[in-house]
């Protein structure tokens, strides 16, 4: 049985950056590797075994050593050659400006707060029917994406069409995860793509901000 969605809520990192002074909680992905700790608004779990980040480093967030981040670097989970876990952040946000090893990161962020982001485990039925004020959520559904939007709806049909009367939710942004895309099914002409995935993302505004999209068909 599928419950309320929970409070607070969260917003996107990358709508974050764009907001003069982020009021709410951030949500991101805290990626570690080589370089060291930073947040990321989006992950790409479709290249093998590592996770890639899906904005450049301009749109990442340094995390300067010490205190609570190495208490949640010790908790992220291993993946590939780097580590990761989806993070709930308050704090003071820098930049853009010039950030980490070399200068190659756009923002920084001291923060006050870090959590562990609390997944909410939905449908894309209850969703569709839930006011969209940033909760955080996971769910299973038929993605449909072309290069200037996507979807995600109940069931899909021959030749990736949604089934009748099937309630879809739209996603805030066309998919910048290329690998993912290719893995999926392509519509004669390759206009579109489509397939099941599990989604990890916020729900805010009337629509889905994806941080992480896995093909669930592989």
């Amino acid at each position: 049985m599928t419950t309320p969605l929970p409070a607070p809520a969260f917003l996107p990192l990358d709508v974050a950056l764009d907001a003069p002074r982020p009021s709410s909680p951030i949500a991101a992905y805290l990626l570690v590797d080589a370089s060291g700790a930073r947040l990321v608004a989006g992950l790409s779990f479709s290249n093998d075994a590592t996770p890639v980040p899906t904005d450049q480093p301009v749109r990442q967030v340094w995390l300067d050593p010490g205190g609570e981040i190495d208490n949640f670097v010790a908790r992220a989970q291993p993946a590939g050659k780097v580590r990761y876990l989806a993070v709930a952040v308050t704090g003071a946000l820098e930049g853009p400006g010039a950030f980490g090893p070399d200068g190659i990161f756009g923002y920084r962020l001291h923060p006050q707060t870090i959590m562990p982001l609390p997944w909410q485990e939905t449908t894309v039925a209850f969703l569709a029917m839930t006011p969209a004020t940033g909760q955080a959520v996971r769910l299973t559904g038929a993605l449909i994406a072309s290069q200037h939007e996507a979807v995600l709806v109940e069931a899909l049909g021959p030749g990736g069409a949604p089934t009748p009367q099937a309630r879809q939710v739209k996603l805030r942004a066309p998919l910048r995860d290329a690998a993912l895309l290719s893995d999926l099914t392509t519509t004669p002409g390759g206009a579109v793509r489509y397939g099941m995935v599990q989604v990890e993302g916020i729900w805010r505004d009337g629509m889905l901000t994806p941080m992480g999209v896995r093909n669930v068909e592989r």
